[in-house]
Parts: structure tokens; C-alpha cells; sequence
């Protein structure tokens, strides 16, 4: 099996009974501020970060601050745990908030959003740490971020500058996450060749971020009538489920509609289905988005319940880190804009 992860589990086991569970989100819904939000947060483990984020920052400003830095001590813990090889395979693992952080800041350069802003919606838990992304996410456009990456010789920053001309055209962020994308899933394949059972974990869940990329990607080009010969070069090679041939035939479907029902019998099926009537009603694939991401965090935390000697517990766990780090934020913002109990619960992951 190579990397024993008997001992990293056992303090994994440990962390993993802090997270907090449905009875715990269910007292902060009911919570009238984020203040009393906040303050609730302080007697629990997040104690630390709330104190030293609090004397820097106040409001939602600080609570943003306290997440990332509780998410940045808790997996730089679980990187103490384990060797050398254990620690390449955590690296592979967290490095999709690298890739994820660099998309936001684009983003936020691309329509005009401040640095604050921008900052706000970081989440620093991969090798780009919060000085880093602060650095980028306070140049003055997309050109200034990706040359300031290139002068960096950060791993993305080739790929990102080959993709830029195409960006220029229409300003279509697709063509620079596409680029992202691909460096990102190219370099962990390539550092994923050796054969282990902790080495196949990783890369079964790489395979299966592909196939969630891949679906989407398709219903967005089908529903923005874009030629099928063009949509080809967005979709992602190493998908577990769909082969190049499969996807390329699904671009030639006429509708949302028609896609989804060609995907009945797949294991994403029953969740592509269940949408349907809201996609039908909004034209918006927010909510069948949001569900396939949901597929993704609840099949990534049920690798806790796989074998207790291999990767499997840490796997689960930085996916149950995640998707606590991604309620907190979503319940913190439906305080600040008053948004009813029922709406927010909708919108939480309570795996």
C-alpha cells in the first residue's frame, strides 16, 4: 500500500468529530445577526481564528478572515501527519482551491470588482498562500494578474497567457478557466502515474471532477448555441464515466432536455433530472449546478466510510472541511441580506 496512514487518520479521526453537524447549523439559521452568529462561533474551535481575525477586521470582513485562516492551520495540520509521498498526494488534493482562488480573482478582474472584494471570497487552503493571492487579487486587470503569475513562474501562468488573446475577443472568462482547468488535472495525472491503492484514490476523484466539469460544460455550450465542432476544445480529457466520444456526441443534442435524458441511466442522472423543472422555469443551470457540486461534496466525504489504512479518511475529511467552510459563508451571507431560514437551508450541504 506504500504510506501508512495509520497515525494521520487517528488525529484525522479526532478532527473529523469537531466538524459540526445539521443540530449545530440548524441554532445558526435561527440566529437573527451575524453578530450572534459570530459570537457562537467563538466558544466552538473556530475560537482562535475569530479572536485574532476580529482585532484586524469587523463584520462579515472578519468573519470571512477567521475562515480562511482556520481552513489555512487545519490543512497545513493534516500535512504534518503524513510522509513525504502522503504529503504530494494532500498537495494534488488541495490544490483544486489553487486553481479555484485564481478563477475568482480573474473573475473579480474581469467585471471591476475591488480587491476587498475579491479577498472576501478567497479561500487559502492550497500551495498559494494569502499574501500570494492578495498580491494578484490587488493588480489592476486580468493581463496585470496573469503577467504578475508569469513573472512568479507559477505552474499556470504558461497556459493562462497562451489562452489570453482568445479571452481578449469577447472578455468570455471560459477560455482562461479552461485553461486553468486543463494545467491543473495534466500536472496531478502526471504526478499520479505510480501504482498504489492511495494513488488510485486520488485519482478516482480527480476522474470523477472531470465527468462533474465535463456535464456542465455541456449543457452551458447547448444552451448558448454554440457550434459543437467549437464547444469540443472546453471539454476535459480522464473523465471516470464519459469517454471524449461520449461527450462529443451529447454536444450534438439539440437541447438541455434532450442531454439530460441521454444521461438517465448514468450515476448523475437522477440529479440532472430533478432539476429539470426549474431549469424549465428560471432558463437559469444554477440549480442543477449547485446539485452536481453537491454530488461531488457527498461522495467526496463518504470516502470516510472506505478503507481506515489508506488516504480514504483524509480525503473525506478535507471534503467535509470544505463544505463546512462553504455553509458558514453561506449562512454569515444570508444574515447580512436578511434572506428567510428556509432559502438558506436550501442552499447548505448538510451531508
Amino acid at each position: 500500500m506504500g504510506t501508512d496512514y495509520g497515525y494521520a487518520n487517528a488525529r484525522v479521526r479526532a478532527m473529523k468529530s469537531y466538524l459540526f453537524r445539521r443540530p449545530f447549523y440548524e441554532k445558526l439559521l435561527q440566529m437573527a445577526t451575524l453578530q450572534d452568529m459570530t459570537t457562537t462561533l467563538a466558544k466552538t474551535p473556530y475560537a482562535r481564528d475569530i479572536d485574532e481575525a476580529m482585532i484586524k477586521y469587523s463584520g462579515i470582513r472578519g468573519f470571512d478572515e477567521a475562515l480562511r485562516m482556520n481552513t489555512m492551520r487545519t490543512f497545513r495540520k493534516i500535512l504534518k501527519f503524513v510522509d513525504s509521498d502522503g504529503r504530494e498526494l494532500v498537495d494534488i488534493l488541495v490544490g483544486r482551491w489553487d486553481v479555484s482562488n485564481i478563477k475568482t480573482i480573474l473573475r473579480g478582474k474581469n467585471i471591476g470588482a475591488s480587491t476587498e472584494d475579491i479577498v472576501t471570497s478567497l479561500i487559502p487552503a492550497g500551495e498559494l498562500d494569502e499574501i500570494t493571492l492578495r498580491e494578484l487579487a490587488g493588480q489592476l486587470d486580468v493581463r496585470s494578474c496573469i503577467d504578475l503569475m508569469a513573472t512568479w513562474r507559477l505552474p499556470y501562468a504558461s497556459a493562462l497567457t497562451e489562452a489570453f488573446p482568445e479571452y481578449t475577443k469577447r472578455r468570455n472568462m471560459t477560455s482562461l478557466e479552461l485553461a486553468l482547468d486543463k494545467t491543473y488535472y495534466e500536472d496531478a495525472f502526471s504526478r499520479l502515474k505510480r501504482n498504489s491503492m492511495n494513488v488510485s484514490l486520488v485519482r478516482e476523484i480527480l476522474r470523477r471532477e472531470i465527468d462533474l466539469t465535463n456535464i456542465m460544460t455541456v449543457l452551458r455550450v447547448i444552451k448558448d448555441e454554440i457550434e459543437p465542432k467549437q464547444a469540443k476544445r472546453f471539454l476535459l480529457e480522464g473523465g471516470k464515466e464519459f469517454d471524449m466520444e461520449r461527450l462529443e456526441s451529447l454536444l450534438k443534442e439539440a437541447s438541455i432536455e434532450d442531454v439530460v435524458f441521454k444521461l438517465k441511466t448514468s450515476s448523475y442522472g437522477r440529479v440532472l433530472e430533478s432539476h429539470m423543472n426549474d431549469y424549465f422555469e428560471s432558463g437559469s443551470l444554477v440549480r442543477i449546478e449547485r446539485s452536481l457540486e453537491e454530488t461531488a461534496v457527498r461522495r467526496g466525504i463518504a470516502m470516510f466510510r472506505a478503507d481506515p489504512l489508506s488516504i480514504a479518511m483524509i480525503i473525506g475529511y478535507i471534503w467535509a472541511k470544505y463544505n463546512e467552510i462553504i455553509n458558514l459563508r453561506v449562512i454569515a451571507r444570508s444574515k447580512m441580506v436578511g434572506m428567510p431560514e428556509d432559502k438558506t437551508r436550501e442552499a447548505l450541504i448538510l451531508a
